[in-house]
């Protein structure tokens, strides 16, 4: 983790622009801490942001945990600090956003955190801002074959998921000749379809300006020069001078470099237990899973209970510890067995399960069954590995929209129900991604007679 310290304020107010994620648990911390605190987003109704926003400018907040939801008109005077937990996509965000702190104040810090996860976040956004070609070639295949599709039609035509499918769309609507138009609920494809050409010029130009962005920021962060002459000379400023208060121009920090080492251990197992809920799904995807007979919705007989997960992929809490397990040790660790068993018994769903069985895999047959036995053993109750895959599938990550996911998985487990209890029962994963492979298996067990059923994983994927 690097950071830039931007100029120098006693601890005062604080607001805070950070990833999705995080940004709940980070909340969280700070209440535990008895931190009077808020997390703030776009998806948040209009008067509960507007409470918000009024609690920060009357200081019945100490934090505002933020996206960048919280737009350019909000103006605090007196705000001590903008704390960064992830670099921005440019220096002009940057300097728009920092420049929230000091403005009626003498002092104020702005404060930029930068991991190694920002390049793979920044690079996945840039990668993604335009439609491919390929997506694009697919999608007029689809519509000029069939000649007029809905969105979880052309699911069904693609494998592509379901928010580039409508970013596609929309970009192909708003052509100064559009290939594609739509009518209610369907689309058509026009006769520009057929002569369509994307200007990949264009966005190879605007991916380079994007590039050359975020490789303007690795140098702000890296910087020996001032700060704010740096922002001013990338600004194109006509007159960039030092400021004389950045960490560079005293040559010193501004803040303490070093923490408490108890506090970062409370911090990491605070993050051991901010446990996921893994949602269940309501809906099967039509003529997806034909040979189970599963169509429309989910009856509840045949529907999962809502699930847990001990970590998210690749986290600081477990997931570290979850990655080595799978791809390197092929066996996952007492610790993470102990942990899961934790997990459990604070949550108690009810009817507490009397058995427990797992997700079979033909690549790693062993991994999981292993886990699932011994938390069942910790919990005291029976492990009956009652599913079996009995043909091999493409990984599930290769699938990008519901419709693929779950036709994918199509016949390729069956139940042996001689064993199958009628007791509530845990369901265990190592990884759930898009929870079609737990639906499906749920609403097996529960035809084969089992009672409720609880979605348990090591692991929640859902930043893919």
């Amino acid at each position: 983790m690097v950071a830039r310290i931007f100029t120098p304020t006693s601890w005062q107010w604080n607001y805070l622009y950070i990833d999705g994620q995080r940004r709940a648990e980070t909340n969280q911390f700070f209440k535990k801490k008895g931190i009077k605190s808020a997390a703030y987003d776009g998806q948040l109704d209009n008067e509960l942001r507007q409470k918000l926003e009024n609690d920060l400018l009357a200081n019945q907040l100490k934090v505002l945990v933020a996206t960048t939801a919280l737009g350019m008109g909000f103006d605090k005077p007196d705000l001590g600090f903008v704390i960064h937990y992830q670099r921005p996509g440019s220096v002009v965000h940057y300097y728009q956003q920092v420049g929230r702190a000091g403005r009626a104040v003498d002092e104020a810090y702005g404060i930029l955190l930068s991991g190694k996860e920002d390049e793979e976040i920044t690079n996945y956004f840039i990668k993604n801002a335009f439609p491919s070609s390929h997506n694009i070639q697919q999608i007029l295949e689809a519509l000029l074959t069939k000649n007029e599709l809905s969105v979880p039609e052309i699911e069904q035509s693609v494998n592509i998921g379901r928010g580039q499918i409508e970013k596609v769309l929309k970009f192909l609507s708003l052509e100064s000749s559009p290939p594609v138009v739509k009518r209610k609920s369907k689309w058509y494809a026009t006769p520009a379809a057929l002569r369509y050409q994307l200007n990949s010029h264009k966005i190879d130009e605007i991916t380079r300006i994007r590039e050359e962005e975020q490789a303007e920021m690795r140098d702000y962060m890296n910087s020996q020069e001032c700060l704010m002459q740096f922002l001013q000379c990338s600004l194109d400023d006509p007159n960039p001078a030092p400021c004389g208060k950045c960490a560079v121009c005293l040559n010193r920090p501004l803040l303490k470099t070093t923490c408490n080492q108890e506090l970062v251990k409370e911090a990491i197992e605070y993050l051991k237990r901010t446990y996921q809920t893994i949602e269940p799904r309501r809906q099967f995807p039509k003529n997806a899973l034909l040979e189970y007979n599963f169509n429309g919705k989910i009856s509840h007989q045949l529907q999962a209970e809502a699930g847990r997960s001990l970590c998210c992929w690749g986290d600081p809490g477990w997931g570290e510890q979850v990655q080595q397990g799978k791809y390197q040790n092929n066996h996952f660790d007492d610790k993470l067995v102990e942990a899961m068993v934790e997990m459990i018994n604070k949550w108690q769903p009810q009817p507490f399960p009397t058995w427990v069985t797992c997700v079979p895999s033909l690549t790693r047959p062993h991994l999981v069954p292993n886990f699932a036995e011994r938390v069942a053993v910790r919990l005291n109750l029976r492990f009956l590995p009652v599913v079996e895959k009995i043909r091999e599938t493409p990984p599930q990550k290769k699938m990008s929209n519901s419709y693929q996911q779950a036709h994918n998985l199509d016949g390729a487990f069956r139940i042996n129900y001689q064993e199958v209890q009628p007791g509530s029962v845990f369901l265990i994963d190592d990884m759930v991604d898009s929870r079609w492979t737990v639906t499906i298996i749920t609403a097996l067990l529960r035809q084969s007679g089992s009672g409720r059923v609880f979605p348990v994983a090591l692991t929640l994927n859902s930043f893919r």
